[in-house]
């Protein structure tokens, strides 16, 4: 071999070495301040969606499996985790080219401009999920951030953006089937309260062609795009994703993650299932995440019971005396419940109240008694 040419070799294998040491590093002498894992088998978005249908796109490519958030004296390092990264088929220099991760972090802090909306995702964030800044882990060609270009960005609510450079560097580690982001401590709000953030993690299809760079669906799928009804099992849901594609509403997250002091162990697939599948067709609006529940509320009910009761008595002495009394009793008591149903309401009940019917009873048994005495005398 020519000795040029092996000196030439390794010297780019010194360099590399160089680059890539510091970053293992980095996350090697990391503490660790947010592990959550994830379902495998949950990368089916609302619940019905398959793959793309080309052979790139291996099975779990993009299951998400496990998010981790740690520090050093100098950086927040991001670690994504999934099933299996795909072999980087078209080498992205980030060393993923198929997945698209997108992170929504909402800090401790107050008073600060926050967004709801995504980066074609076609969901919106729930109001006390706002985001205060968002990781958008990208393969990294070009020279500009997503969703213009490819390289990755980190972007603050009030609409600045970091490329990522050597304050902000991305790279996969295929030993972990991992994509990490690691970042400077300067560019990073309110780090010492990681614990408390509510973070949002959503794992799309990466599509250089496509719109704010994320794969999009279709209702019977294709070589390119997201087979929307893969594993439907209904007619209605197909009917329901198939409006919801021809007014650009389906929900293009096959994944996610979410942490927060709510979910500290993050979420089922149930109830991701659930989430994305809260896009309202008729009124056109996208998903919410986390999905928006209804809350129980204390509702006060006014109920009227109203008892009738009736007593036959017979006296048999020089003639045979047949009284029938009805006594009718009302009363009117309230409640407290806890109901979704948010509105009180007035219910009439009919029932036998034994306790007045026993009263009433001897009452009567006396009174008959008075009678026939009464008539005995005469």
């Amino acid at each position: 071999m020519n000795s040029r040419l092996v000196i030439v070799s390794l010297a780019i294998m010194l360099v590399l070495t160089l680059l890539i040491v510091p970053i293992h590093a980095a996350t090697s002498n990391a503490t660790l301040q947010i592990s959550v894992s994830d379902p495998t088998g949950d990368d089916r978005g609302p619940g019905y969606y398959g793959y793309p249908s080309n052979s790139v796109f291996k099975p779990g490519v993009f299951d998400l499996t496990k998010f981790q958030v740690l520090t050093n004296d100098t950086s927040v390092i991001f670690k994504v985790y999934v099933k299996d990264l795909g072999d980087n088929p078209w080498k992205g220099p980030n060393g993923f080219c198929l997945q698209y991760v997108q992170i929504y972090v909402h800090t401790t802090l107050q008073g600060v401009e926050s967004r709801m909306d995504t980066f074609g995702l076609h969901l919106m964030i729930r109001s006390d999920y706002a985001w205060h800044f968002a990781v958008l882990l990208a393969p990294g060609w070009g020279n500009d951030p997503v969703p213009k270009g490819q390289r990755s960005a980190l972007v603050y609510a009030n609409g600045t953006v970091i490329v990522q450079d050597d304050k902000f560097k991305v790279y996969a580690d295929p030993n972990e089937n991992a994509i990490v982001a690691v970042i400077s401590k300067g560019l990073i709000p309110d780090v010492d309260n990681i614990k408390n953030w509510k973070i949002i993690v959503a794992l799309a299809s990466y599509d250089g062609f496509g719109p704010m760079k994320v794969r999009q669906a279709g209702v019977k799928g294709g070589e390119w795009v997201l087979n929307a009804t893969k594993y439907a099992t209904s007619k209605d849901t197909i009917i329901r994703i198939g409006q919801a594609i021809a007014k650009g509403i389906e929900p293009l997250a096959l994944d996610l993650i979410v942490y927060s002091p709510q979910y500290p162990n993050g979420i089922s697939a149930k109830l991701q299932y659930e989430w994305l599948n809260t896009f309202n067709v008729t009124a056109g609006t996208y998903a919410i995440v986390p999905g928006i529940a209804t809350a129980p509320k204390t509702v006060t009910e006014t109920i009227t019971n109203t008892y009738t009761t009736t007593f036959t008595t017979t006296y048999t002495y020089t003639k045979t005396t047949t009284k029938t009394s009805t006594t009718t009793y009302t009363t009117t008591y309230t409640k407290t419940t806890t109901s979704v149903s948010p509105s009180p309401t007035t219910i009439t009940e009919t029932t036998t109240n034994w306790t007045a019917t026993g009263a009433a009873a001897i009452i009567l048994f006396i009174i008959g008694l008075i009678i026939g005495y009464l008539i005995k005398r005469k």
